[in-house]
């Protein structure tokens, strides 16, 4: 009896040992890492490469007293048509650019309907028919006030936009001229397609 006596107070010691054994067990364990969760893409700017445009253009400056156009491109490059007038000359030009991305501002933000600014450089090379300018290179800025709302919806989206260009004739007894021309641009994104 003594002997089933103790067997059975040295199974609670041992039973209450290992609980407690266990208990300290968990205590000391840290905690399951939680799993981790998606970061956060920043907004995508999607103004950069417009994947189509047309562009409708006018003004004049200084050498080059009106002048009238058409641009349509995308991915990067244009292709500009016009009409202008030089001193006692009309004429046509024909010109490929780039339309290389610099700057906007604000940068993305996530807000689709925000307008933002965003500023291209546009290097190219053009010819001008009957008389003035002749084979030119030119340099253009163009900036456009963009939403993302406005790349990306179908339908009527055109935004209006500021030009500055300087020509510098290729030909030794030709001279460029310098013009400042407004106009609305229709865009879509570069991953947009047509409707």
């Amino acid at each position: 009896m003594r002997l089933s006596c103790s067997l059975k107070t040295v199974f609670i010691l041992l039973f209450l040992s290992l609980q407690s054994f266990a208990q300290v067990g968990t205590e000391n364990k840290s905690p399951a890492p939680l799993p981790d969760k998606p970061a956060s893409k920043a907004p995508q700017d999607i103004s950069r490469w417009p994947g189509f445009l047309i562009a409708y253009e006018g003004g004049g400056g200084r050498s080059s007293t009106a002048y009238g156009g058409l641009k349509i491109g995308g991915a990067g490059v244009t292709l500009d048509l016009g009409y202008d007038r030089i001193p006692a000359h009309n004429g046509f030009s024909t010109e490929i650019s780039g339309m290389l991305p610099v700057v906007r501002f604000p940068r993305p933000q996530g807000n689709e309907m925000k307008k933002y600014l965003r500023i291209y450089a546009e290097p190219g090379l053009g010819y001008r028919a009957f008389g003035g300018v002749g084979t030119y290179a030119s340099a253009k800025v163009m900036m456009v006030l963009f939403s993302d709302h406005k790349l990306t919806a179908s339908g009527s989206n055109w935004t209006p936009f500021i030009e500055v260009q300087r020509r510098f004739s290729l030909q030794p007894d030709q001279h460029g001229d310098f013009r400042i021309m407004l106009g609305l641009i229709s865009a879509i994104c570069e991953h947009c397609g047509l409707d």
